[in-house]
């Protein structure tokens, strides 16, 4: 499939679709008249737009609260600071996406492709996460409080000072992760793996690490209160107070 343009944007939207994407086979069930409202009026709330192909599309601060965009298309999409609230995103391909300053709150993700998504300072408030791809995913200092991150791939994501409150995290891969001064208040974390990950700086207060891989993990420094570790597994951990854990290290 090729890149969605400018022009084929524009062919959408007067109505037109490129031979190239008729080739593909690809269905649309997005509702044609929604997506020329987003491309006309970058407000479209409620809009039917599932499955919509709007690869590299300028979209800043776009009103697409409660949307169904189901398996969207939205490749280096531009979608700074957009309203998302409730929408579901089940599916969607978002790598590279733009959503910097961007609200998803009480949106669904589920299975979504996030890969080097940029989510700087993005409100995901009890975002539905789950098995989730944010492989390079930036999302430094975002709100993810109380987000689901079950199963989610955050491996080489950089979550600097973001805030995990009460998120679940349970068998996410959060492998060398940077979450330096990350907020992990009551966040779940069971049979997590944080290998290689960076937790110096962090608040981790009445977190489960219950049965995460903390192999070669540094929490240098980190606020650890109330925080239970039963079977979790310590080898070359850096200590809050800058020793090292080898206790569970093979012999």
């Amino acid at each position: 499939m090729g890149n969605c343009n400018w022009q084929t944007v524009r062919a959408i939207v007067l109505g037109q679709v490129p031979i190239w994407l008729l080739a593909t086979g690809l269905t649309w069930a997005a509702n044609p008249a929604h997506v020329r409202q987003l491309l006309i009026t970058r407000s479209c709330r409620r809009c039917d737009l599932e499955g919509v192909l709007l690869q590299e599309a300028d979209l800043p601060d776009a009103d697409l609260a409660q949307a169904n965009l189901q398996g969207a298309i939205l490749r280096a999409t531009n979608l700074f600071g957009a309203n998302l609230q409730s929408a579901n995103l089940t599916g969607a391909e978002l790598s590279d996406v733009l959503l910097t300053q961007a609200d998803l709150t009480d949106s669904t993700l589920r299975d979504s492709q996030m890969a080097f998504t940029r989510l700087a300072k993005a409100t995901l408030l009890r975002a539905d996460l789950q098995a989730a791809n944010l492989t390079g995913a930036i999302a430094i200092e975002a709100n993810l409080q109380a987000a689901n991150l079950t199963a989610a791939n955050l491996t080489d994501a950089s979550l600097l000072k973001a805030n995990l409150g009460r998120a679940t995290l349970t068998s996410a891969n959060l492998q060398d992760t940077d979450m330096f001064g990350v907020m992990l208040f009551r966040a779940d974390l069971t049979n997590a793996n944080l290998s290689g990950a960076i937790l110096a700086n962090g608040r981790l207060v009445r977190a489960d690490f219950s049965g995460a891989n903390l192999t070669d993990a540094n929490l240098s420094n980190a606020v650890v209160r109330e925080s239970l570790f039963e079977e979790a597994i310590f080898c070359r951990t850096i200590m809050p107070d800058y020793t090292q854990n080898d206790a569970d290290c093979p012999e």
